[in-house]
């Protein structure tokens, strides 16, 4: 996001770049309605020093640059007024008060999320995830155990996911990865992490589409990236007890990417499952006898049913 990075590189930045960093961040909302030229004023720098800053951050000017701050800033001041998603509870709070609290931060986490979901955004995600063949999801976080969730649920309609977690092997899959039929979708809630990095200028390099799941605000991952999915933002990396948001936010993104691929084809990825789930249930009873008498989870007019409740909708 551009304001940790305008906080990360300050100790990197010239004595008037750090001043016109310092005044912005001061500022704030008020930036809304101050020229370059005010700003160079007022840190006794040249116009043009403020247009360079601007674009040391990746932007083509100062205008760009304060439409992406301000926007930043009224997500950052506009959501989680209940619950600090960082720390969401006090020292010796009762433990019923503890779990609402959660609960709590859960349901502002999903409102988050779904308030940084465009739905365009999501229709290319949905279309490019179909279209592929081999889809690899990669993450050095412990967001690689949350997809394994969406691998199982693909595999059970026929699609082949793969959770790659090491680096190097993620790696040499997208230096040999085919553009045409392969996705990658990274996740990542910094979106600077050098080895993720690595991996997603070569998808780059290579042409091959690439999911991002990240942070709000822009980053080098977003920047790579085709299509970018924001999880909620509002957790800090340095002061966080649990990654809540990012976790939350990143089941409900690739709960919502299998639903929607899921809804594709309807009625022959539930046709399919209830015949998968009954061969399974055939096969578990064959050999063991004893099993014989339990119901089957699921019935074979399962699907009739929903078809039926899709039509009397």
């Amino acid at each position: 996001m551009l304001l940790q990075e305008l906080m990360r590189r300050r100790a990197s930045l010239t004595g008037a770049e750090r001043s016109i960093a310092d005044y912005i961040l001061v500022q704030r909302e008020k930036v809304a309605h101050i020229s370059a030229r005010q700003i160079a004023r007022e840190v006794y720098a040249a116009p043009s020093t403020v247009v360079r800053f601007c674009q040391k951050f990746g932007y083509a000017g100062y205008d760009d640059f304060r439409e992406a701050f301000l926007v930043e800033l009224h997500y950052l001041t506009s959501h989680f007024t209940s619950v600090d998603p960082n720390v969401p509870f006090g020292f010796g709070e009762r433990r019923g008060v503890i779990a609402h609290k959660m609960g709590t931060l859960y349901r502002e986490v999903v409102d988050d999320t779904l308030g940084l979901l465009a739905e365009d955004v999501l229709d290319r995600a949905v279309v490019a995830l179909d279209a592929a063949e081999d889809v690899c999801v990669f993450s050095t976080g412990v967001q690689a155990d949350i997809a394994q969730g969406f691998r199982d649920k693909m595999l059970k309609i026929g699609r082949l996911v793969t959770i790659e977690t090491r680096a190097n092997v993620a790696f040499y899959r997208a230096s040999h990865a085919d553009p045409a039929r392969s996705l990658f979708i990274l996740l990542s809630y910094s979106g600077e992490t050098e080895q993720l990095l690595r991996v997603a200028r070569k998808l780059n390099e290579r042409t091959v589409p690439l999911i991002a799941i990240t942070s709000f605000g822009g980053n080098s991952l977003s920047a790579l990236a085709d299509i970018v999915l924001y999880v909620s933002t509002r957790e800090k990396l340095e002061r966080n007890i649990g990654h809540f948001a990012m976790n939350v936010s990143t089941m409900l993104l690739l709960d919502t990417l299998y639903a929607c691929i899921f809804n594709e084809n309807r009625y022959v990825n539930f046709e399919s499952r209830v015949e998968m789930r009954q061969q399974f249930e055939a096969w578990r009873t064959s050999s063991n006898p004893l099993l014989a008498d339990e119901p089957s989870a699921l019935s074979s007019d399962a699907a009739q049913a929903l078809r039926r409740a899709d039509e009397t909708a």
